[in-house]
């Protein structure tokens, strides 16, 4: 699948300048995740981004001695991750694949870069980032009062 295909699915890819398409293009790796991969751990460098081209990956947290909780689940056209947009380029999730997942991977200097030469492809990155992470936000909270009831009142 290329990513025009995605490009209706995609708050990265939706609006994107001919021009920054094929900058995102040339940073593209298409990648497949079989069920239970990690893709990547708290803490580790956040060195790419991918957006969901079909399956499931969940976002998890450690809690201490406990095994990782489920926050959310990401799904086709959704961008997994965005700790590679801002220092210290570090994950703050674990992802792991809850289905046979494809997926297109992007290296995180080679976007950061172009998007330090780049105003308009910086400001429609940065833009979908940003929303994407209010839509996330909202949805975690969603989970967490579905986990704690009495948390909300």
């Amino acid at each position: 699948m290329s990513l025009r295909d995605l490009a209706e699915t995609s708050l990265l890819l939706r609006g994107l300048s001919d021009e920054g398409m094929e900058f995102l293009e040339s940073a593209a790796t298409e990648v497949e995740y079989p069920v239970g991969s990690v893709i990547f751990n708290e803490d580790d460098p956040a060195d790419s981004f991918h957006i969901v081209e079909d399956g499931k990956i969940g976002l998890e947290v450690s809690l201490h001695s406990q095994p990782p909780m489920l926050i959310q689940t990401i799904g086709p056209g959704e961008m997994l991750g965005m700790s590679w947009l801002f220092e210290p380029y570090r994950w703050t999730w674990r992802a792991r694949s809850h289905a046979l997942t494809r997926a297109i991977t992007f290296n995180a200097m080679a976007v950061r870069l172009q998007i330090e030469k780049d105003p308009d492809l910086a400001i429609h990155v940065y833009r979908a980032v940003a929303m994407q992470s209010v839509m996330r936000l909202d949805s975690t909270r969603i989970r967490l009062l579905d986990l704690y009831p009495g948390a909300g009142a």
